[in-house]
């Protein structure tokens, strides 16, 4: 078919040029190569994410349209709306099109597999970013590491509940993502492995907020309504869950309560210079936009790439807040290739 006969032709122009890219443990870095973007044949590529709705989405879109301004790249950015059927349409329309390689956030697991079988059958290479899927071929997956984030945000809550006070035992409740997400279930099973390595806290409940701050607020206000002074603490899959928790126990006279996230969001990172025991532990999806960019090339060359592409993530609590918004979100805040490929800290 047409799709697979330019593939090869790309092959065989990359072989003449000399380029080889190589992969590193953190990510996809060109190594000896004598191929400058100006000599990149220009490939065309979307990116599909789940919904708008979430900043992390709004920057991975920001770092795609600065990829496809300075690279020779084309490619249309793809807002699921929080439809799968939406989600599966775009990619079917992508594959018709018959674009170089796809980008995709799935918003579930299992939804998105007759999209990613269908890219197979082409010939089209698939990079899966933040989310994965259950089934299909897949060139490599973009991601942070989603069971270590779920360690970690829960580990600083436990942290931040014993320094606020001394007890025998720490209770929290934990506000899910989308059911059936792949970032949902790692995320609760990094809970559960901190849980599992201290007695000293239980969890009380476990429920969905949809990663959506309304769903998480209304979520939250149940959670008080059964649990009361009893709750220590919450561990939020995302961000904007924990604003909701926030609102909630805020309109319940518990602003107090420690709270810990997972994505680096500007508006849940604004509240930390008031709040001592708000947390999170940032994404970097800026970085993932352009890793992926760069793993779909070597997967159109043929080149080899590792299933797992990890980005690491930062921890973000009142000491760094000022310094984490300015370097993200400030006036001066650039998405270049060099910021971004620079493994945080």
């Amino acid at each position: 078919m047409r799709g697979k006969t330019r593939r090869r032709t790309f092959l065989k122009r990359s072989a003449l040029l000399g380029g080889t890219l190589a992969i590193g443990t953190a990510g996809v870095q060109a190594q000896e190569t004598t191929t400058t973007p100006e000599d990149q044949q220009t490939l065309q590529t979307v990116l599909s994410v789940p919904s708008l709705e979430f900043t992390f989405f709004v920057r991975m879109q920001n770092a795609f349209e600065e990829a496809t301004q300075n690279q020779n790249l084309n490619g249309s950015f793809l807002d699921g709306q929080n439809s799968q059927s939406k989600q599966v349409s775009d990619l079917e329309t992508a594959i018709t099109n018959d674009v170089d390689f796809i980008m995709v956030s799935p918003i579930t697991a299992e939804g998105i597999v007759p999209a990613i079988e269908q890219a197979n059958d082409a010939d089209i290479p698939v990079v899966t970013i933040d989310r994965n899927v259950a089934q299909g071929e897949v060139a490599t997956y973009v991601a942070s590491q989603n069971v270590q984030l779920g360690q970690r945000s829960s580990s600083l809550l436990l942290d931040f509940m014993q320094q606020r006070a001394d007890q025998d035992t720490y209770s929290i409740v934990e506000l899910q993502g989308t059911q059936g997400a792949s970032v949902t279930n790692d995320r609760a099973e990094g809970l559960q492995q901190t849980l599992d390595e201290n007695d000293n806290m239980e969890l009380l409940g476990s429920q969905t907020g949809e990663f959506q701050t309304s769903a998480a607020l209304s979520t939250m206000e149940d959670f008080i309504t059964r649990f009361g002074d009893d709750i220590d603490g919450v561990y939020a899959q995302n961000d904007l869950m924990a604003l909701g928790a926030f609102r909630a126990l805020g309109n319940a006279g518990r602003g107090d309560v420690p709270i810990t996230g997972i994505d680096g969001s500007e508006a849940w990172v604004e509240t930390f210079p008031d709040n001592q025991y708000h947390g999170t532990i940032a994404q970097l999806p800026e970085e993932m936009v352009f890793r992926s960019i760069e793993a779909g090339r070597t997967a159109v060359q043929g080149g080899d790439l590792p299933d797992f592409i990890p980005i690491e993530g930062r921890q973000v609590t009142q000491e760094n807040a000022e310094q984490y918004l300015q370097e993200f979100f400030g006036d001066g805040m650039t998405t270049t290739t060099e910021q971004t490929t620079t493994t945080p800290s």
